[in-house]
């Protein structure tokens, strides 16, 4: 229990809640934090993109989400399974390919460094430089020439 009287968590336990937070629905969440007698520095708020464009990943159908990660020299695979989901939103993991299968694109998971290199997608963006920077025509062309 803090000075004010409100119930603190445990340094390490707190909670995330970062789905289209408004500035009404932040005041909403703390009041009724304070309500419940705990403090609102158990929880952190994230905005997200709702907030301040009005659309989300699912307004274009489109999210990027990275599946693997080098940690102090080390791969990791990194990905989404949430456990009260039913399997809609569990995400690819580790390192990914985009194959070329009878006329469509498939998504292969959990491939090789080598087998990486093999697939559809090329690095556009990396160690925070731009190493094959293509233009909105190029793209365009590309699609084109494809349907």
């Amino acid at each position: 229990v803090n000075e004010q009287g409100y119930k603190v968590l445990d340094a390490h336990i707190g909670a995330i809640y970062g789905d289209s937070i408004t500035t009404e629905r932040a005041e909403a969440i703390c009041q009724r934090l304070s309500e419940k007698g705990f403090a609102t520095t158990n929880v952190v708020l994230g905005i997200g993109s709702f907030t301040y464009q009005f659309n989300t990943r699912d307004t274009f159908g489109f999210a990027m989400k990275a599946t693997s990660v080098v940690v102090n020299g080390e791969r990791r695979e990194i990905f989404k399974d949430p456990i009260t989901d039913d399997g809609v939103k569990k995400s690819a993991k580790g390192l990914v390919k985009v194959e070329l299968q009878n006329g469509e694109y498939v998504l292969v998971d959990q491939v090789t460094p080598e087998e990486e290199n093999t697939g559809e997608l090329q690095v556009i963006y990396e160690n925070g430089k731009f190493v094959n920077q293509v233009n909105i025509q190029e793209i365009r062309d590309h699609i084109n020439s494809n349907l």
